[in-house]
């Protein structure tokens, strides 16, 4: 190569130099992957313990209807194959150890009626019920977690999980994506959870799968896990927002589910400890069960992709929203100023409202008695007003508000204007929170 044409490709490469950075960067942000909105519940029951359906059935409902991820959290058992016979409506053939449960029949005790079993043939024909005569009465097959999974699991659309509720007479909670069972209780509802939460980190750390801690319904029964019980366990970082049992009578002056929220978050926030974040569930008895409502409440989150990992990541960090019948089309926060945007599917008059609560806020709770029988008699929190106040509101399906410098956190609750409440049960018990709402989770400086 002569001098003269040298020195002109080296001009050409020093000139061009500077684009590479910028082209590799593009090429990266090019293979990032792409977040997406996942609908999830993680809080549902069938035949393996006092649900309604065959889970075959409550899993086709939950799939058709858009939903993306979902566990079902069976009282104190996994929906596992080495189930054993217990004595009373389950029962082994032939070596099996599959759990075989005992059809209703006139003085058989049993929640499992013919119509459910029907009602499965119709969805997946004749041959897919295994049920066997005996002189005690007629047995149904119900399916472990592997077949589920193999039947309904798809990577791109449908993600099962694992998970049983572990249940005492005091408090419930969900343990999400784990293989294994335990069972503690104490004379102390804090102390369950306390108790509890320690003995799941020293089963599921080792086991190599993420794994996803969550306090239940606190409102059941009647005011069960109190706000201190949470603020003592900063390492807690889930609790239902939404479910069936919060239809009980509330006491003047008393926490509700938001404002229980906004007590430990605020004392959170103003600790630096994690927040404490909602989920959505509908703790599902029966997706035909007019006991409680099927599809009440989801978990919508963004994820990367439709992975246990991705999905408790998402969770962990709060890229989150809770839902009654709303989607969120988008959550920012850049350190500073929370905007969000719904995408209503309904007609209405719709407000986004924004809460908080202020750094000089009072935390001192007070206390009321509460006597609603020998096992709900409670000493139940209350505490001011300022935590979980109103920051600012917008009319419309989005709006944005940028933190002051005395505001610990804020969150938005989107909702159509004059949405009655969903009617839970037979009577006229109603849940305090409306329907089609969607809650973000608390962001902070």
């Amino acid at each position: 190569m002569k001098r003269r044409d040298f020195l002109r490709a080296t001009a050409a490469g020093a000139l061009a130099a500077p684009l590479l950075p910028n082209l590799l960067t593009d090429v990266a942000k090019a293979a990032e992957p792409t977040a997406r909105w996942y609908k999830g519940n993680l809080h549902a029951h069938s035949q393996w313990s006092d649900g309604q359906d065959l889970p075959e059935v409550a899993l086709a409902e939950y799939k058709k209807r858009g939903y993306n991820f979902f566990a079902f959290t069976e009282h104190n058992v996994l929906q596992q194959n080495d189930f054993k016979f217990d004595g009373k409506d389950a029962k082994p053939f032939d070596g099996e150890t599959s759990r075989w449960k005992r059809l209703a029949t006139p003085g058989v005790r049993s929640n499992l009626t013919e119509d459910r079993v029907r009602k499965a043939r119709e969805f997946f024909g004749e041959d897919s019920v295994a049920m066997k005569e005996t002189a005690e009465g007629t047995f149904v097959r119900l399916k472990p977690f592997t077949e589920l999974n193999e039947q309904f699991g798809d990577k791109e659309n449908f993600l099962l999980m694992p998970a049983f509720e572990m249940t005492t007479p005091w408090a419930h909670l969900n343990l999400i994506n784990v293989e294994e069972t335990f069972y503690l209780d104490d004379e102390k509802i804090g102390g369950v959870v306390s108790k509890s939460y320690d003995k799941a980190r020293e089963m599921y750390d080792g086991a190599g799968k993420p794994w996803l801690f969550m306090v239940n319904h606190p409102l059941w029964q009647y005011y069960n896990e109190q706000p201190s019980d949470l603020i003592a366990r900063p390492e807690v970082k889930f609790f239902e927002f939404t479910n069936n049992c919060t239809a009980y009578p509330f006491i003047p002056g008393a926490w509700t589910p938001e404002s229980f929220w906004d007590v430990v978050n605020a004392y959170r926030a103003s600790h630096d400890q994690d927040f404490l974040y909602g989920t959505g569930t509908d703790d599902s008895h029966g997706v035909y069960n007019t006991g409680f409502v099927a599809f009440y409440g989801w978990t919508g989150v963004r994820a990367t992709e439709l992975t246990p990992k991705a999905i408790f990541d998402a969770m962990n960090r709060g890229d989150s929203y809770i839902s009654t019948g709303l989607e969120l089309e988008d959550v920012t926060f850049d350190g500073k100023t929370l905007c969000v945007k719904a995408k209503p599917e309904k007609e209405g008059k719709w407000r986004v409202e924004f809460f908080g609560t202020k750094k000089d806020y009072d935390p001192t709770p007070k206390y009321f008695d509460a006597k609603a029988g020998p096992k709900m008699n409670r000493r139940i929190e209350g505490y001011s007003e300022k935590i979980g106040e109103k920051l600012a509101t917008f009319d419309g399906t989005e709006g944005s508000y940028t933190l002051k410098s005395d505001d610990l956190y804020v969150r938005a609750r989107v909702t159509r204007v004059g949405a009655e409440p969903v009617y839970l049960g037979t009577g006229a018990d109603k849940s305090p929170l409306p329907t089609d709402a969607a809650w973000t989770q608390p962001y902070r400086g």
